[in-house]
């Protein structure tokens, strides 16, 4: 790694590892060699690639983040800067990390740091199968794949309500809330026994119902029956 040094503004022990779309930038020391109080501009750091070796090409940006300012005779040691890394485009690069400052207008260039490796970006191996290839294929795909039949989702039964020895749940209420005429108008049971029915609610169970003088299950259940016609 070689590096040039402009305006008292220096970057020492560069390192890069780029990790998929992340690099990792490594920095021993940023320092501003400038007299005392000088304060500098909005710094900024860039690793950068050139097509055909320095100078040789437009620089392409790959990764960028912002500093800050700095005063003069102050540095900055160990720094580290995890980035979005956008690769270049095939071929072999240059790579460069450059720090530049802002002047207000634009940002001027400082110091570099070139490193010596080439940074290779091969073609893939397996070009990219253009889409109507690809519908074509999976179309195929899905044509020789035999369908396996699926068995449908079991419906669960709807829960059944308890019944009673009458066989109706809590007929009791249905008796309780039942208006007197259509008591009264139950049919193969004794008037007597409906009238007893009426004065006695309400009822608080089943067995208070078959307590009554004359009732029994069978008389119950065809008092429910008609009830909850």
């Amino acid at each position: 790694m070689n590096a040039s040094n402009q305006a008292h503004l220096t970057i020492q022990g560069c390192g890069y590892r780029i990790e998929n779309d992340r690099v990792i930038i490594s920095i021993q020391r940023i320092a501003n060699d400038r007299d005392e109080g000088n304060l500098s501009g909005t710094l900024q750091l860039q690793l950068c690639a050139f097509h055909q070796g320095i100078g040789d090409s437009e620089k392409i940006v790959l990764a960028s983040t912002i500093i800050g300012e700095m005063k003069g005779q102050h540095f900055l040691s160990d720094c580290y800067y995890d980035l979005f890394f956008q690769p270049p485009q095939v071929g072999s690069w240059q790579l460069a990390l450059q720090l530049s400052e802002w002047n207000g207008v634009d940002y001027t260039l400082c110091n570099s740091a070139y490193f010596d490796t080439a940074y290779q970006v091969e073609a893939p191996s397996n070009p990219s199968v253009p889409a109507m290839q690809v519908d074509e294929l999976e179309n195929e795909k899905a044509a020789s794949t035999p369908k396996i039949a699926t068995e449908h989702p079991t419906v669960k039964k709807p829960k059944e309500v308890k019944k009673n020895a009458t066989g109706y749940a809590d007929g009791y209420l249905a008796i309780n809330k039942s208006k007197v005429d259509k008591l009264l108008k139950v049919k193969g049971v004794p008037k007597k026994v409906l009238e007893k029915l009426i004065a006695e609610r309400p009822f608080q169970s089943e067995k208070a119902v078959l307590n009554i003088k004359g009732m029994g299950p069978v008389m119950m259940e065809k008092i429910l029956a008609e009830l909850t016609k």
